[in-house]
């Protein structure tokens, strides 16, 4: 069997087509049909597993690293499925009957194969001692000899990793040049077997050759390194780049810069179940907008609510199913979905984000979109955000009312999502609900959304209406949301149904067909420790050693943020407490000097909106920002 699926890569690339090849117990992989091999996988040591909740996507787990593979529809990933693991079954029971017949070429590329992917999982091994070295103060470090003699012990293990693969390639290159004749007609005899059973036509000869260049270059198989989940975090073009390397560069920053490590929990533990007591804080402050109260620490999240609104983008893939469907009216009911996707994890999530300092930014890049986040203004507090794709630009300014109201909290959005669909020139806006906060004083919190967004299609006129159910303490329907989509004359074509916490259908209006529109991904395990975040949201704040490239104003660099992360309250109120003496030393200088602030990377449109002024990538590919603030 062969043809094309999606791989998924890393956080930046996302997920790649690619060619794959399945044949005698091994899955083969490349670019194109035609073009170089990228890489192979085992199947007889693997094993095979579908997606959990998402019927196009599969796993093959070699036992070092996990491959994510995805299918362009449901069916055609059961085929790929059946008979990966028809051909897993027929390998293995070939293995017991069949004489094993070796060559010498055989023999010393499954040595080296395994060899190099022993020294990967080495290499992920260290990845993590350092990501969690990181998170510790220099100061404890400094002062405690134990962890002073481990980070050094640390950095031994990766030269002597290095210098492991250094001789090995020496090693092979040497062999190459020596005993290529033998080799050759060791793969020769091989590919004769493979040609001879067969049942493929012209994929032998796209292996056949893929195995000469492959040899050619440095033998070593993407699927080798195990890099903590995926190899996932590691662009496929930088591991070409490293596969050419030769013998007398150092080989060592390639692999620390392109690694990131992929957490499924943050490294200080919150328990869910410790009271706070809020009414010391607010009791005064009844009427008055949150933002403008000094809240101490321990009731925030360790995110900043840049980094919150970037978790709009969790559920990308239905503006990607989107983009690729032809029915307007469709593709209205997905965004209109979309809309609702931001507040899957608002149940649980009561803690306050920290407040964005102004020129504080947050950039994220990963499942082929890039997006960059900037807190353009103070008072009032504005976001701004722009996401590009190739499929679709996404944009909006963000600004949050909090009130104290007695009882309850209100969170009142005040802003306006734009997306365009580029395939079909789709311009949807809508808004957002009003959220309240209940029971912060006295009982168990509860949250609840309530109102209607509107989502309207500037280009033909179609628009939609989403109700978020407003309830009462007891009520079945406290998650409940419900919407209708119609055509620019009024009619109605489907109808949106679900919750907000687990997942949304559509319903066609004239076939009573329904489809799902999306459903929630399950949490991490221990998420209710790690202040309910989604694993998506456990990456957003990985450390900036494991970003490499991101700007000093990155909400990753805020020391208070990190502090919290980390468990030390007392290091995060301090820092807290200076950077906003900072924040108020910078306005001043500027009030004095009759100066206007202006944002880095956006810029105010005659809409009263703000709008991307470009340049932010650019700056990133040259490693340098010009014109930043220093904030932290």
């Amino acid at each position: 069997m062969e043809g094309y699926l999606l791989k998924w890569t890393n956080y930046i690339f996302g997920w790649q087509r690619r060619y794959f090849i399945l044949y005698n117990g091994v899955l083969h992989y490349c670019k194109e049909k035609g073009s170089p091999q990228r890489g192979m996988i085992h199947l007889e040591i693997s094993q095979i597993r579908k997606h959990p909740y998402k019927p196009c996507r599969f796993f093959i787990d070699t036992g070092c690293t996990q491959i994510h593979l995805k299918a362009y529809t449901p069916g055609e990933a059961i085929d790929w499925m059946n008979a990966l693991k028809a051909n897993q079954t027929d390998v293995k029971r070939r293995t017991f009957t069949d004489e094993p017949r070796l060559s010498i070429a055989t023999v010393e590329s499954s040595s080296n194969q395994i060899i190099h992917g022993k020294i990967g999982e080495m290499w992920s091994v260290h990845a993590q001692m350092q990501a969690t070295i990181d998170l510790i103060p220099k100061n404890v470090i400094k002062t405690t000899p134990g962890i002073e003699k481990i980070v050094s012990l640390c950095e031994e293990m990766k030269i002597l990793a290095t210098e492991v693969l250094q001789y090995m390639e020496i090693d092979e290159d040497f062999n190459r040049k020596t005993w290529s004749p033998v080799k050759s007609q060791g793969m020769a005899d091989n590919t004769f077997d493979f040609a001879k059973d067969a049942q493929v036509d012209n994929s032998v000869e796209l292996v056949k050759e893929d195995k000469k260049k492959v040899m050619a270059s440095f033998p070593v198989e993407e699927e080798n390194y195990n890099f903590e989940d995926a190899q996932s975090h590691i662009s496929e073009d930088k591991f070409e780049e490293f596969k050419q390397i030769e013998v007398i560069m150092p080989i060592e920053a390639p692999i620390t810069s392109s690694i990131m490590v992929h957490r499924d929990r943050l490294p200080h533990l919150r328990d869910p179940n410790e009271k706070i007591n809020i009414w010391k804080v607010v009791k005064e402050s009844i009427g008055q907008e949150l933002s403008k109260i000094t809240v101490p620490v321990y009731f925030n999240e360790p995110l900043s609510f840049i980094q919150r609104w970037a978790e709009d983008l969790t559920y990308n893939e239905i503006l990607l199913r989107a983009a690729d469907h032809p029915d307007p009216r469709y593709r209205l009911a997905l965004v209109s979905s979309f809309a609702i996707t931001s507040y899957t994890t608002s149940e649980w999530r009561t803690m306050k984000p920290f407040n964005p300092l102004l020129g504080e930014t947050f950039e994220l890049e990963q499942d082929g979109f890039r997006l960059l986040l900037e807190q353009v203004s103070h008072h009032p507090p504005i976001s701004a955000l722009h996401c590009e794709h190739e499929k679709y630009i996404f944009w909006a300014s963000v600004q949050v009312r909090t009130t104290f109201k007695a009882t309850h909290l209100l969170v009142e959005p005040q802003a306006k999502y734009h997306l365009i669909l580029k395939p079909h020139n789709d311009h949807f806006v809508w808004n957002k609900p009003q959220t309240r906060v209940h029971n912060i004083i006295f009982g168990k919190i509860w949250v609840e959304h309530n109102g209607v967004v509107d989502v309207k299609n500037l280009e033909n006129g179609d628009f939609a209406k989403v109700n978020w159910k407003r309830t009462g303490w007891f009520s079945k329907k406290a998650t409940e949301v419900s919407g209708s989509v119609y055509d620019c004359y009024g009619s109605e074509h489907y109808k949106l149904e679900g919750t907000w916490n687990k997942g949304v259908d559509i319903v066609n209006n004239r076939t009573g067909e329904v489809s799902e529109a999306w459903r929630v991904y399950p949490f991490p395990k221990d998420f209710d420790w790690c202040y309910f975040f989604s694993d998506f949201t456990l990456q957003l704040n990985q450390v900036p050693e494991l970003v490499p490239g991101i700007a000093l104003t990155d909400s990753r660099y805020r020391p208070d943020q990190r502090a919290l992360e980390n468990g030390d309250l007392k290091l995060a109120n301090s820092e807290k407490h200076r950077l906003e003496e900072k924040q108020r030393a910078a306005r001043k200088k500027l009030e004095e000097s009759r100066d206007m602030y202006f944002p880095r990377w956006f810029a105010l449109e005659n809409d009263d909106e703000w709008r991307y002024t470009g340049g932010y990538w650019e700056c990133k590919a040259q490693g340098h920002y010009p014109n930043i603030p220093d904030i932290f």
